[in-house]
């Protein structure tokens, strides 16, 4: 299953080396752990469809059924753990999900100080790599930080509930990773896009690309409550979700950073390696490192008939992206592209003929 060949490929490519984080468990707040209420089947956690009451990608899920679900399923699951670490200008929560197994979460603690070691220079050799030979990596999923690149979220949402019930696209990953999320890393933007997008919508979708529902009107969801673009803003604190972001990533200091986006709806997809210009303070590691990654979700999209490609278009220079300032303090950070963007609203006819829906587009990201 090339979904399970690309999680067991891609998440379990760190497992050998790299360790997890630094600081004190993320968030101000008390963690909400899982299992104290809602669903009693711990091993059934519910899937989205039946906290939001369809199926995902039928409709856009705004912000508030974002957390509405993932707070359902850390209730349900003892895999799952939900903290806030902080909110939005328009007063939005933003979210991280921890997902892990039971026994990685009790010790988290130790987890995160055996990290911070890591990320430690001075940390003898022979140290580091008993560290990392003994504890679980962490990888980090950001979602959304363009909030009408719509499909990233829903995603999001997707992995969560795999990850959470151990469906056999997981495998064993979770024996060697601590997986974040980050549903939403713009959800006054996502929220700006899903309501114009809810108003512009007929009885059904419309896949004409010339219906109105695929021109979004300024100044979209793109951007957040200033109208700024949180992916140019990770070198430089300028936003408040950024400067929350930041005090959260700073105590997990991830082995491995993606951040999912949506480009032209006529295009495909994309993955690493990236295309030059490569900012030249990269060390070596993790341009190869996007290479591995890049075979192993090529493999994925190749069984499935799916089209893609690398090396083009996306590069690694600018600091202040989701790729470039992850793999500047330590991570191999990269950029994930699907095809969509608010063109593609729930379905839309490509010049090639063939329609792409929201949840084609979801179940793409998902695969990555």
């Amino acid at each position: 299953m090339p979904v399970k060949f690309g999680l067991l490929c891609a998440l379990g490519l760190v497992a050998g080396g790299a360790s997890l984080s630094s600081g004190a468990v993320p968030g101000d707040a008390a963690p909400r752990v899982a299992g104290v209420r809602g669903h009693a089947l711990a091993s059934d956690p519910p899937s989205p469809a039946q906290v939001l009451g369809y199926e995902l990608g039928e409709r856009f899920t705004d912000h508030a059924g974002i957390v509405r679900y993932l707070e359902a399923l850390a209730a349900a699951s003892p895999r799952v753990r939900v903290w806030n670490y902080g909110e939005t200008v328009e007063g939005r929560p933003l979210m991280q999900v921890v997902v892990a197994r039971e026994d990685y979460l009790a010790r988290l603690d130790e987890i995160l100080a055996r990290n911070r070691e890591l990320a430690d220079p001075a940390t003898p050799e022979a140290r580091a790599r008993a560290v990392a030979a003994s504890t679980p990596a962490v990888v980090y999923f950001s979602y959304g930080v363009h909030g009408n690149e719509s499909s990233s979220s829903e995603a999001a949402l997707w992995t969560a509930w795999d990850l959470a019930r151990g469906a056999p696209a997981v495998g064993g990953v979770l024996d060697s990773v601590v997986v974040i999320l980050d549903p939403a890393l713009n959800p006054d933007g996502r929220d700006r896009y899903v309501q114009w997008y809810r108003q512009a919508l007929g009885r059904r979708a419309n896949r004409n690309p010339q219906a109105w529902e695929h021109w979004e009107p300024w100044p979209g969801g793109r951007y957040n409550h200033y109208l700024f673009d949180l992916n140019r803003d990770w070198a430089w604190l300028t936003q408040r979700e950024t400067r929350a972001r930041h005090a959260t990533w700073s105590r997990w200091t991830p082995q491995v950073h993606v951040d999912f986006h949506e480009m032209d709806y006529r295009s495909s997809y994309f993955f690493f390696p990236a295309a030059p210009p490569i900012n030249p303070l990269y060390p070596d590691h993790i341009l190869r490192w996007g290479q591995y990654f890049g075979q192993a979700n090529a493999a994925a999209f190749d069984e499935e008939g799916w089209a893609y490609y690398t090396g083009e278009g996306f590069d690694l220079f600018y600091p202040g992206y989701g790729d470039t300032w992850p793999s500047l303090v330590g991570a191999i950070g990269m950029t994930y592209e699907q095809a969509g963007h608010a063109r593609a609203g729930l379905a839309v006819e490509r010049p090639d003929g063939l329609v792409l829906t929201l949840r084609d587009r979801a179940q793409h990201h998902r695969t990555s």
